[in-house]
């Protein structure tokens, strides 16, 4: 695997619009089974504030992926830290009905050996309307830290996520989460 990650922060959220996609990255070389604690810590850009319901339940699913990865979690010398990034914006997108109705004559129809040979007329009437939706979009990151070293291990990235919606976040977040710690640590 390569140690770079391209990442894709402009999916649409919605589950109608897109799906989430998961992605991981991790320092490669690094033996992640000399890491036995971890210490969950709070970022600059988590969503405590604007969304305290939904931060609580990201901090408390991070928490059982490393506890379910083999980690224990304590409060003072950590092995590795464990944070997260959260980010929302507005996106616009485009829906397009279409009605109409088409009438059809038809006219001669015959065979001649293999080939057919038909006439029609037709007369029809289709109209479209657009409307502009606006959605939120958002990306849910976490990021494992080597303590002693203060350098990154792992990085997981789910675009998708995070919507307007609190019963639709608490099941793409669980999703989101869970899928990302199957494959954590990296094998």
């Amino acid at each position: 695997m390569k140690p770079m990650l391209v990442f894709c922060l402009a999916a649409g959220l919605l589950f109608g619009c897109s799906s989430t996609r998961v992605t991981t990255d991790f320092a490669e070389g690094t033996d992640f089974s000399v890491f036995r604690t971890f210490e969950y810590r709070d970022s600059l850009n988590n969503l405590a504030v604007s969304s305290p319901l939904i931060h609580q339940r990201i901090v408390n699913a991070i928490r059982t992926g490393m506890l379910n990865s083999g980690l224990r979690e304590v409060t003072k010398d950590p092995d590795v830290f464990v944070t997260y990034y959260g980010s929302t914006q507005q996106q616009v997108q485009f829906q397009t009905t279409y009605l109409g109705m088409n009438h059809w004559d038809s006219g001669i129809n015959s065979w001649s050996g293999s080939r057919r040979s038909s006439s029609r007329v037709g007369l029809g009437t289709t109209t479209s309307t657009t409307r502009p939706t606006t959605v939120t979009q958002g990306t849910l990151v976490i990021d494992v830290w080597d303590a002693s070293r203060n350098a990154m291990l792992w990085r997981s990235v789910a675009s998708g996520v995070l919507s307007t919606s609190p019963s639709r976040n608490t099941s793409a977040v669980n999703d989101a989460i869970q899928r990302a710690f199957r494959q954590f640590p990296p094998k």
